[in-house]
């Protein structure tokens, strides 16, 4: 990877010193870095995806002391702020600049705890306001319509796409769980041939936790499983592990091609698919059982949210639908529009 900072190497023999004290300190952070993304991942469990926004952060971050030939070691309080402000002015947003501000914070504890320096720049800075967007949704008839339309493709891809489209609705795993599940984990049998009515996965900050499944969703799988080896690579043994299992490298289905067949079917159902995407379907599955009347704590556990807190926006969620219908339906409301 070539850091903005290094030097042109056609200039490299006119300032050594300078392109030596670059180097130093790269050598520097880096190895700070390095040692702190391990120490997330091996003791703290953080995801994959996580420590690479921890790392593209910390990059950030790093050029920007680069650029005022700034020590991470003597950073203060009045740098960390100036960091803040050419975010903003690089039109980063306000959600972004607080992610990247609180990956400084866990950084600069790291730093602490590893006897490297004794004080926390980001604790006291001005961080931009922002609204947490509420989580959008689909109706329980827009559900209806996807997963009929979906029903009737009968080729092994529409099989295969509606049997993740249902798995995820069913269960609200994350669309991360969802592709790399294993085949030995949800289904049984001499030969893998049933669907386990629950299986075991493993989450975020390698947190288990059990998923249940539906009988519709099983007998849609169950179709699927019984297709699934046309889509195994025969030199890849990597692609007979997983259950929605595909060519690409790592051996299932990615993300990213699931979010975009996911479009696909609901341009085919007839839905806006600007407003649909995987996490969509999860935020769905939460908002349907809490407006059926579901315990918010069993929600909680069946998203694997480990802080209850996170679970309770769908309260918030559930409370701005109701003001709608009111404002909707109600007879004072009717009147009030009249004047």
């Amino acid at each position: 990877m070539v850091m903005p900072w290094t030097a042109n190497p056609q200039c490299a023999g006119s300032i050594p010193a300078l392109a030596s004290k670059k180097q130093s300190f790269l050598h520097s952070f880096m190895q700070f870095l390095e040692q702190f993304l391990e120490m997330m991942l091996a003791e703290r469990g953080v995801a994959k995806n996580s420590i690479l926004s921890y790392r593209r952060d910390l990059l950030d971050f790093n050029s920007f002391l680069a650029k005022h030939k700034l020590e991470e070691l003597s950073v203060k309080d009045s740098d960390v702020n100036k960091f803040i402000e050419e975010l903003a002015l690089s039109k980063i947003s306000a959600r972004s600049i607080n992610r990247k501000i609180s990956t400084l914070k866990n950084y600069y504890n790291f730093l602490i705890s590893e006897n490297h320096t004794t004080y926390n720049p980001s604790l006291l800075v001005d961080l931009p306001r922002y609204h947490a967007k509420l989580p959008t949704f689909l109706l329980i008839e827009e559900i209806q319509t996807l997963l009929k339309c979906c029903n009737q493709d009968d080729s092994p891809e529409g099989l295969r796409l509606n049997a993740m489209i249902h798995l995820l609705y069913a269960s609200g795993m994350r669309v991360s769980e969802l592709v790399s599940v294993k085949l030995a984990d949800i289904a049984s049998g001499n030969n893998f041939n049933l669907i386990r009515k629950s299986f075991l996965i493993t989450g975020k900050g390698n947190k288990e936790r059990i998923v249940v499944i539906s009988d519709q969703a099983r007998t849609v799988m169950e179709r699927y499983l019984k297709i699934r080896e046309l889509f195994c690579s025969k030199k890849d043994s990597k692609s007979q592990i997983y259950f929605f299992t595909s060519n690409s490298k790592q051996g299932y289905m990615t993300r990213q091609n699931f979010a975009l067949l996911l479009k696909k079917a609901c341009i085919n159902a007839g839905l806006d698919p600007e407003l649909i995407s995987p996490h969509t379907l999860r935020h769905s599955f939460a908002s349907h059982l809490l407006e059926g009347g579901a315990d918010l704590r069993v929600i909680q556990e069946l998203l694997g949210h480990s802080d209850i807190s996170t679970t309770q926006i769908y309260t918030h969620l559930q409370t701005s639908h109701l003001k709608k219908t009111l404002q909707q339906f109600h007879p004072l409301e009717k009147k009030l529009k009249k004047f």
